[in-house]
């Protein structure tokens, strides 16, 4: 049974047990000083039954930071925790993959380090609220500053900072955060991005700072072990492009020229945290990176075992990226192999703090 998604895969440098990737999932049990929750070892380690493993999105820097509770990557203490994680996922089996996050004009300063408020390539308010810690409740997200030439350096420095801590933690390999509307597609969106120098205007100038971002990363890991997480016809954090499919196309092409070794499509069937309702550009998407991009294609969102078996029959991808499942799951994979019912999850321990929803999900036996 599912005997593609099951057997061994050889991806770029690794070698996988399998074709399961778990996607990275923001569960905001970070500890006060940014550092991955005292627990992430375990539950992580819990995971680690997967081809790949994609941890969470974690901030390169402390102006990267807008959500309370989720994790950095510019400190030694992080690092140290991270390593943790790491040689647990190892323990596992599988490979394992930071995804590196900037949140851009998404944010609060309730969320940031003191002094620190959000910052986006234009002043453009988002309409939906924020949740912060302080306030108990959601609350008006502010206007962002925009970003200077010295930012968008620094920013890009953040980057290549970052992945050079993750090599040191141990990770096998690093994924830009280039979905669901933070900095990256802050940039590459018209309706986010109104600049008019060289970092905004025509969509060539607005994939900039991504094909910028990816370079600083390459400088530090091989390219064949960086990828990057795409949402094409996605709306999350009110990403709303003039013309989305020039926008993909055109990701997907920085993505092409700057050598790394794989594209992390989510399809629209999912935006963010929120399900939608499917069509026809949930599988034409995966065809699309499967046509512009050379290398390999790991498709997410919505899959079922028996649907991502399908999907790896069709030759359009190369490894199916599965969430939910695997909180509610932690031997997912083992499950599948011994054709053991999969259990739920409870959403409403999704973002909440401590052990409860995280660590608690029981194997089967």
């Amino acid at each position: 049974m599912y005997e593609l998604l099951l057997s061994p895969a050889k991806i770029g440098p690794w070698e996988l047990t399998s074709h399961v990737v778990m996607s990275p999932l923001t569960r905001s049990r970070a500890e006060e000083d940014w550092s991955p929750s005292r627990y992430a070892a375990e539950y992580y380690g819990q995971r680690g039954g997967a081809g790949i493993v994609i941890c969470e999105a974690t901030q390169v820097s402390p102006d990267a930071t807008g959500y309370p509770r989720t994790p950095g990557i510019w400190t030694d203490a992080h690092v140290r925790r991270w390593r943790e994680i790491v040689d647990a996922i190892h323990a596992g089996g599988a490979r394992a993959v930071l995804q590196l996050w900037h949140c851009g004009r998404i944010g609060h300063p309730d969320n940031m380090p003191k002094g620190l408020a959000p910052m986006g390539p234009s002043a453009v308010q988002p309409k939906l609220p924020i949740y912060t810690d302080v306030a108990g409740t959601e609350v008006t997200n502010p206007m962002p500053r925009e970003m200077n030439e010295d930012d968008i350096q620094g920013v890009i420095e953040s980057y290549r900072s970052a992945c050079r801590r993750a090599k040191e933690a141990g990770f096998d390999g690093v994924e830009l955060h280039g979905a669901n509307g933070y900095i990256v597609e802050q940039f590459v969106a018209s309706n986010t991005n109104l600049r008019t120098d060289k970092w905004g205007g025509s969509l060539a100038n607005r994939v900039r700072f991504m094909a910028e971002v990816l370079k600083a990363m390459t400088s530090v890991y091989e390219p064949s072990t960086v990828g990057v997480r795409l949402s094409p016809f996605g709306r999350f954090n009110e990403i709303n492009d003039e013309n989305p499919q020039a926008m993909f196309e055109a990701m997907l092409g920085v993505a092409e020229a700057s050598g790394v070794g794989y594209v992390h499509v989510i399809r629209p069937v999912v935006s963010g945290n929120v399900d939608r309702e499917a069509s026809a550009s949930d599988t034409e998407v995966i065809r699309i990176a499967r046509k512009l991009f050379s290398r390999t294609v790991i498709a997410a969102a919505a899959f079922t075992p028996d649907t991502a078996e399908a999907e790896l029959a069709s030759g359009r991808a190369d490894l199916i990226a599965f969430g939910r499942p695997f909180i509610g799951n932690p031997d997912f994979v083992n499950r599948l192999r011994k054709d053991v019912a999969l259990s739920s999850c409870d959403a409403s321990t999704f973002y909440t703090p401590g052990p409860k929803g995280y660590i608690d999900y029981s194997a089967a036996t």
